[in-house]
Parts: structure tokens; sequence; C-alpha cells
């Protein structure tokens, strides 16, 4: 419990200080599985939090068709797909970075995002229609904080060069494309089997 808190004040030093932070993570044992878990957590819980109280004027989300279980994993996917592709394409560009490494630089960058995320929703009740830019400016920059750590955390856990690591973020990207592809596929052809085997079973029960 109190290595976790340590390492939960120690998230201030990483999202201010990415290089020095992210390489402490990894070579001094500063990085925690359990921290990193939380911080994923409570980014899809927040993607619930946000779409139910964004204030009226900004919130565009039909809350009447409001599916918890659905934002929550529409939330945290993407992120579980950025680092597994991450991984898959590193594993192939001699990335040093290991799995749990990667899993800890995504979920720590999050962090800002979350706060940035949590300021847009509070603010969106307080504020009108007119100083909407100023909302969305909280969110973007709260966006490209979270580019900046994730982008410093890779190029330090993998020990890439500048170039090297948008590389392989480009392979990255395509590593996702063929994932989500893989699965659709996969989604499709056990639909159709499901329902193969749903429709010979009942002709047979028909005929029995």
């Amino acid at each position: 419990m109190v290595k976790f808190l340590d390492d939960a004040k120690y998230l201030k030093y990483v999202i201010f200080h990415p290089f020095d932070g992210f390489y402490e993570t990894k070579f001094r044992g500063k990085g925690n599985l359990a921290l990193a878990s939380l911080i994923l957590v409570l980014y899809g819980i927040l993607g619930i939090f946000s779409t139910q109280y964004t204030g009226f004027i900004f919130n565009f989300y039909p809350t009447y068709a409001l599916n918890s279980f659905n934002l929550f994993m529409a939330s945290i996917l993407p992120v579980i797909l950025f680092f597994v592709s991450n991984w898959s394409s590193t594993s192939l560009m001699n990335g040093n970075g290991r799995f749990r490494d990667i899993y800890t630089v995504t979920c720590y960058s999050l962090l800002p995002l979350i706060l940035f995320k949590l300021i847009t929703v509070l603010f969106s009740n307080i504020i009108i229609r007119e100083e909407g830019p100023i909302l969305m400016s909280f969110s973007y920059l709260g966006t490209l904080w979270f580019c900046f750590l994730i982008f410093c955390g890779l190029c330090t856990i993998h020990e890439y060069s500048v170039s090297k690591n948008i590389v392989t973020l480009l392979v990255t990207l395509v590593a996702a494309i063929i994932i989500i592809f893989l699965c659709v596929l996969y989604l499709s052809l056990l639909e159709k089997v499901i329902s193969f085997v749903s429709t010979v079973a009942t002709e047979i029960s028909k005929r029995w």
C-alpha cells in the first residue's frame, strides 16, 4: 500500500518530466501496474460520466439510450487496442519495451486527458454556448498533453530516436487496422457458424 501511494505521488513528476519519469518507471521500478489499471478504469468511468453529465447545451448524446457498459468499453477498448498494436509492431522493430512497460506508459499518459476531460464536463454546466471554444480548448489541451506524454514514453521505453518512433507509430496504426479487421472477420464467421448450428438443430428437432 505504501509503494502504491508513493507511485501515485510520483505521477505528478511523470506528467511534467516525461523522459525522466518514464525512464524511472522502467529502469528503477517506479511503474505500478495496479495504479496503471486504476487510471484505465477511471478513464472508462469518465467516459460514462462525461456522456451523462455534460451540460445539455453541449451534450448531443441521447441520454435516454444510455448504456453504461457500452460507454465504458467504448472508452477503454481503443486504449487496449493501442498498446496491443504497439507491442506487436515494436516486437518486430527491435523495441526494448516489455508489454507491461507499454501498458504502464499508455495508462499513465491518460492522466492529463482524464483531468482536462473532467474540467470540461464540470465547466459545460456553468458556461453559455458562446463560450464553447474555451471549453473545447481544455479538451484539446488534454489531448495534446496525452499525445506528448505517450510519444515521450514510447521513445524512452523502446529506446527509439524520434524518427524511428514516428515510423513505429505508423506501423502501430496499420497493426491496429489489421487487428480490427481480423476481429470483425472472426466475429462474422462465428455468427455464421452459430446460425448454421442453430438452423441444423431446429431442423433436427422438427423432424424428430
